[in-house]
């Protein structure tokens, strides 16, 4: 009996030796496993030479879900993960301001799309969403172009001839194609300023093999609810504008076959037949209204020879008759800014400038839905502030200036202003005055038996550019 419980313990001995060794074989199997699946990076789903890089917070309040991409190109790699890092960054500085419960839920999502990549240029477009609180949400995105020879970060500046004029170019045509959404031109004045031929409204675009897709965010031409617009381009309609570089060559083919971007213009956009940019223009502005009696006189006037203006009024005679402000939108024209008590801006500091124009815009939107983009300072006065502090705002001035405050005599004011008229001037008149009121009436008869074509100043601006891409 003694011997047959040795021989137990030695089998038990060796049983536990032998699920010892087995247990450390398949341990070392799945780390092992574990090992080679983690060295395995994601690639994107395109282009199998990219890597993506991915950064995730799991969490329901301050979790993020951020992918970039990756191409081993230092300038380049740099630039899109330092963008990601700083998103992040900010997105964890607005949670942390936000002061906001644990209980809360947040969310930044980054994701990206390569939609071009060829030996000459990639392009990376990003979108993001993100949510601080249940009420505070927004989508965006960001685009990114290189030139990859150069490893250098592009600009729709970098992609043109030095002297060529792109930005009317592109105005023009991403304005016609805006408006043709119905929902675009319900909002018409964010419209005409998010496509004003300056670089801050076109600095989002990709460059494709034979096509230039523009990129505008949300509130740049309609409201914040209808998101992203696109308009694409394509190259042969800026002709011999573009540097060699990046023109439809061998060095711009896609690595894989491109997805052509839909309704893409391959030409400048007709004219509008209401105004005809070959014949006579002439722009008539009013300042320091609005005023009920005189101001109606010169809106009737306008209404009867199908005829628009621009009216420069005060807030603080909006305030007044705010009733007056949708009448003149209501018959075409335009309304512009005056600032709101008429004192000259350049004796003001930069907090009292903005009060007074800031509060314009507030009471005339408020009145009628609509925010001016023109802007006249009091006496014409301006300098390199005043125009800093309304980058958004085209400063304007005028050409002639009849002196009708002065002369208060309609048959002088008259006899002034046809002297001076020619196509393409600002005329500056008053509508607060009697005697104003009935030279306009004059002078607006006169210069369409003339052959004018009388506009507000965003349709001389929009003439201008025609003639000038012309």
């Amino acid at each position: 009996m003694e011997r047959k419980r040795k021989l137990n313990y030695k089998r038990v001995f060796i049983a536990l030796i032998g699920c010892c060794m087995l247990i450390g074989i398949i341990s070392y199997l799945i780390n092992s496993i574990n090992s080679k699946a983690q060295a395995v990076k994601n690639m994107d789903n395109k282009y199998s030479d990219v890597e993506m890089k991915m950064l995730l917070k799991d969490s329901t309040y301050g979790g993020y879900s951020v992918s970039y991409p990756f191409f081993q190109m230092k300038t380049i790699d740099e630039t899109l993960g330092n963008y990601v890092t700083k998103r992040i960054s900010q997105y964890e500085k607005e949670l942390s301001e936000k002061n906001s419960s644990q209980k809360e839920t947040s969310e930044l999502s980054i994701t990206y799309d390569i939609v071009h990549y060829s030996k000459q240029t990639v392009t990376i477009v990003f979108e993001e969403y993100k949510q601080i609180d249940k009420k505070d949400s927004y989508i965006d995105l960001q685009t990114f172009n290189f030139d990859i020879p150069l490893q250098k970060s592009l600009s729709l500046e970098d992609i043109f001839k030095e002297k060529s004029d792109y930005l009317s170019i592109l105005s023009t045509i991403s304005y016609a194609q805006l408006k043709k959404n119905e929902d675009l031109a319900a909002s018409m004045h964010t419209l005409k300023d998010g496509t004003k031929p300056i670089k801050e409204n076109f600095s989002h675009f990709s460059i494709l093999e034979d096509t230039i897709v523009l990129y505008f965010r949300p509130n740049q031409v309609a409201p914040d609810h209808l998101g992203v617009q696109t308009v694409a381009i394509k190259k042969n309609v800026f002709k011999n504008d573009i540097l060699d570089a990046y023109k439809n060559n061998e060095d711009n083919k896609n690595k894989i076959k491109e997805i052509q971007p839909p309704n893409a213009v391959a030409e400048l956009p007709k004219r509008e037949m209401n105004i005809d940019p070959n014949k006579k223009v002439i722009a008539l502005t009013f300042d320091d209204g609005p005023n009920t009696s005189t101001t109606k006189t010169i809106l009737k006037a306008l209404k009867k020879y199908d005829s628009h203006a621009t009216f420069f009024v005060l807030g603080s005679r909006v305030n007044y008759y705010p009733d007056m402000i949708t009448e003149m939108l209501e018959g075409g024209n335009e309304v512009g800014n005056h600032s709101w008590d008429h004192p000259q801006l350049t004796r003001l500091n930069e907090k009292q400038v903005k009060s007074q124009v800031e509060k314009t815009q507030s009471i005339i939107k408020k009145v009628s839905g609509y925010e001016p983009i023109h802007m006249r300072p009091p006496y014409g006065a301006t300098n390199k502030k005043i125009n800093k502090y309304f980058k958004k705002m085209d400063i304007i001035l005028w050409d002639i200036d009849p002196e009708d405050w002065k002369a208060r005599n309609k048959d002088k004011v008259v006899k002034r202003v046809m002297a001076q008229a020619e196509d393409g001037k600002v005329v500056l008149m008053h509508d607060i005055y009697q005697s104003s009121a009935e030279a306009a009436v004059e002078i607006i008869k006169r210069l369409n038996k003339q052959g004018y074509q009388l506009v507000t100043i965003s349709e001389l601006q929009e003439i201008q550019q025609l003639r000038k891409v012309d």
